[in-house]
């Protein structure tokens, strides 16, 4: 939760917190939280920005997670009252962005991954699996000589509309693992090499990450077209994978539109970007 929403004061030895923060996923099931908040001096004044580690015990859920996809999730708002964070479990975001963390295990790999990379990454694999399990339930009630209404196909797998649609349907799934392995690649050899990745690099992850989010649900939308009206009965497990994916799509780091235009400026050499979380 990289986003601000909170107060600190400066105490010996580290910040009190206040603050909400909305889209807590995990937070009925976690044990911590990772905060955003503003790190002050002693006067009061704005040095930094961090991530607190906040035991969820000192935490308190609102329950606010009521949406159409995505609900397991428990993605609820969390609130924190005066909460002592010692300077220890605050991570500097601008330190981050650079790849500098503060990390006593030098020779391990993955304490260098790229931090923004990283984070974004992580939410374009569940939308690969969301496609795949359109597909493996497609699939599956083709298999069961399942007909298409109103024409003279007794079994769907037989129309040559069907071929072209699964088809094209899974070579949409291929493209986004494709562009997803890239990007995770390129994190790791980055990492690897004990190097920040270079900020182009960064950004076309970011592109990379929206592509995969798009390519998904545009093969989500041929499988439900293939598998017709029934594929949003209650029962069928098909309208759960189009609300989440269609839900999780959404995801501010995952907009693609924002996406393409900080990798545009990337491309271009504009230093003046849309957002720092590249």
């Amino acid at each position: 939760m990289l986003a601000p929403s909170a107060t600190s004061r400066a105490v010996d030895g580290g910040l009190v917190v206040s603050g909400r923060w909305g889209f807590a996923s995990g937070s009925l099931h976690s044990q911590w939280a990772a905060l955003a908040i503003p790190v002050v001096d002693a006067s009061g004044q704005q040095t930094d920005q961090g991530v607190a580690l906040v035991p969820m015990k000192k935490l308190r859920i609102e329950d606010t997670w009521y949406v159409v996809g995505m609900r397991g999730t428990g993605s609820n708002t969390l609130v924190a009252d005066k909460v002592f964070v010692p300077a220890h479990r605050i991570l500097s975001i601008t330190q981050g962005l650079q790849g500098v963390y503060p990390t006593e295990r030098k020779g391990e790999a993955l304490y260098r991954s790229a931090l923004v990379p990283v984070s974004s990454l992580a939410l374009a694999g569940p939308q690969v699996g969301l496609a795949q399990a359109g597909m493996d339930a497609v699939t599956d009630s083709l298999a069961k000589d399942k007909g298409i209404s109103y024409t003279f196909y007794e079994r769907a797998s037989e129309a040559p509309s069907t071929h072209i649609q699964l088809a094209e349907a899974a070579q949409l799934i291929d493209t986004a693992k494709l562009h997803l392995l890239r990007a995770a690649d390129d994190i790791d050899t980055w990492a690897a090499a004990g190097e920040n990745m270079p900020f182009e690099t960064r950004a076309r992850v970011r592109m990379d990450t929206g592509y995969v989010a798009r390519r998904s649900r545009e093969a989500l939308d041929l499988l439900l077209s293939i598998q017709g009206a029934g594929s949003f009965a209650e029962a069928n497990p098909l309208q759960r994978i189009w609300r989440d994916q269609e839900t999780a799509s959404r995801h501010a780091i995952v907009n693609q539109a924002i996406a393409g235009e900080l990798y545009g400026r990337a491309l271009l050499g504009i230093e003046e970007q849309v957002t720092p979380f590249i």
